[in-house]
């Protein structure tokens, strides 16, 4: 295999071809090999220094690799390490996240629970020392009996932290029950008094029906007691007054039955309006002038006196009412013709104060003019800042009534976007509803009295919110979460109610 190899050399088969010697071929190959030899001694004994330089250069390159190779496996170790810290550091962060989760639920669902729960400082002052014609008596009652409710809710749940309050809500329910019993039972023996027009105080009482609605609520014995009460005196005065009138129409019946046979001018017990009275004696002057005798218009001065026709106040103030109306409706908007109505019927009621009786017709006209359009007027600017949670409390409480809650299911982007709203906007809404009333009303007393009004029932819209987010199926919402305290929100709003 070898000489066919060599054989097949180029120099091999030239060296044939030409008939060189072999042996004479070799033996110069030989000493060519030789003198290339010594060259290449000669060589690297030339280049020893550089190849010795060369080997120093790489054995300290061999040091330098094996010192790398060193820190790059200590590095992959400290990698490993820190490989193995990230992965407990993750598992810690979730389990932190698990808890921080846990955390916020709990959260929400205990401050509800306080929320329901705590009795505060304001309510046992508020109850104990602020009389019941207070608008603040009642804010803190309605605060009081959603409080007694939370508490027979949770107590029925066992809920320790219930025996901690329950005695304290106790006591204030009885102080309230007592409170509202005075009032009331004086309110009704006030329509005994005689000469008393009972429908003024009557109507006053419809201002204070939830004092009814937390007796019923709370003790029903008391609440029965005012309902017997009311109905004995109400009777009572009924029945007098149908005696009188039956009485007079049996002097009318039996004095017009004998009036053939009376020789009286006009029977003394006989009535007649004041608008027949004026015509008849109208007509008796004519006749008495014309053809009368003397002794009969004698008769007539002697029995009536001078006739005397004092102007009917009821239809100038009539004419007032419509005329006042009709200028109103000249505004384009609602919100300007109730601003126009209530300062005309709070000068004219002024007006009245200083000329006639506190409790007459004229005056009490004008009051439930005044108390009506005013409460329209609140609704009224509440609706463009609150217009939205308004609307929902008053459909969900529909649906409450009908039992339909399952269809408030479906609100829960609504919700989120409602409570998210007012807890971002309600405090410049309020400031420029206070600045807004205050210019469009000159009297500050009734500005004053028409913001205290609006914050009160904004606070009652506000809370009937959070009662229809605490039905089961908006109880799990997060936007729940984001509601403020009704406490905090009534300490907020009273430093927005101006003293004058």
């Amino acid at each position: 295999v070898h000489i066919q190899a060599n054989l097949e050399d180029a120099l091999v088969q030239e060296a044939l071809k030409t008939g060189v010697d072999l042996r004479q071929y070799s033996k110069q190959v030989e000493l060519e090999l030789q003198e290339v030899e010594r060259a290449s001694i000669r060589d690297y004994i030339k280049e020893s220094e550089n190849i010795a330089s060369l080997h120093n250069q790489i054995t300290a390159c061999d040091a330098i690799l094996e010192r790398m190779e060193q820190m790059l496996s200590a590095f992959q170790c400290d990698l490993s390490s820190i490989s193995s810290e990230i992965r407990t550091l993750q598992e810690q962060s979730v389990a932190m996240n698990l808890r921080l989760k846990n955390r916020r639920a709990v959260r929400r669902q205990l401050g509800q629970l306080l929320d329901e729960l705590v009795v505060p400082a304001a309510m046992i002052s508020t109850i104990l020392e602020v009389p019941v014609t207070e608008p603040e008596f009642l804010e803190q009652l309605q605060e009081l009996n959603g409080k007694i409710n939370s508490v027979k809710e949770q107590a029925f749940r066992e809920t320790v932290a219930c025996a901690d309050v329950q005695h304290v809500l106790e006591k204030l329910k009885i102080k309230a029950v007592t409170k509202i019993r005075e009032f009331v039972l004086q309110k009704i023996y006030s329509f005994r008094k005689p000469m008393t027009n009972y429908q003024i105080p009557q109507n006053a009482l419809l201002k204070y029906r939830f004092f009814y609605q937390f007796l019923l609520g709370n003790e029903r014995a008391v609440a029965q007691e005012l309902r017997e009460q009311y109905v004995d005196t109400m009777s009572k005065i009924y029945l007098s007054y149908f005696k009188s009138y039956t009485s007079r129409l049996m002097k009318i019946q039996i004095t017009r039955r004998y009036a053939e046979f009376s020789s009286a001018i006009v029977s003394i017990n006989q009535t007649f309006p004041n608008e027949k009275t004026h015509a008849l004696l109208g007509q008796l002057q004519v006749l008495g002038r014309g053809g009368a005798p003397p002794h009969f218009g004698e008769g007539t001065q002697e029995y009536w006196g001078p006739p005397h026709t004092p102007p009917c106040p009821v239809a100038p103030q009539v004419e007032v009412e419509n005329f006042v109306l009709r200028v109103a409706a000249e505004f384009s908007s609602r919100k300007e013709q109730l601003i126009f109505l209530i300062n005309n019927y709070d000068m004219m009621l002024g007006v009245l104060m200083e000329r006639a009786v506190e409790e007459s017709k004229e005056v009490e006209g004008f009051q439930q003019l005044l108390s009506a359009r005013t409460q329209e007027f609140i609704e009224e600017i509440l609706s463009p800042p609150f217009g939205g949670m308004i609307a929902f409390v008053k459909e969900a409480e529909a649906l409450l009534e009908k039992g339909q809650l399952e269809r408030l299911r479906g609100e829960e982007a609504r919700v989120t976007q409602l409570a998210r709203g007012f807890s971002s906007t309600w405090k410049t809404s309020v400031e420029s509803l206070s600045q807004d009333v205050m210019r469009s009303f000159s009297n500050f007393k009734n500005g004053t009295g028409i913001i205290q009004g609006a914050l009160t029932q904004l606070i009652q819209y506000y809370h009937r919110f959070h009662k229809v987010l605490a039905q089961p199926p908006l109880r799990s919402l997060p936007a729940r979460a984001e509601l403020i305290n009704i406490h905090h929100l009534m300490v907020e709003l009273k430093k927005h109610k101006p003293n004058f």
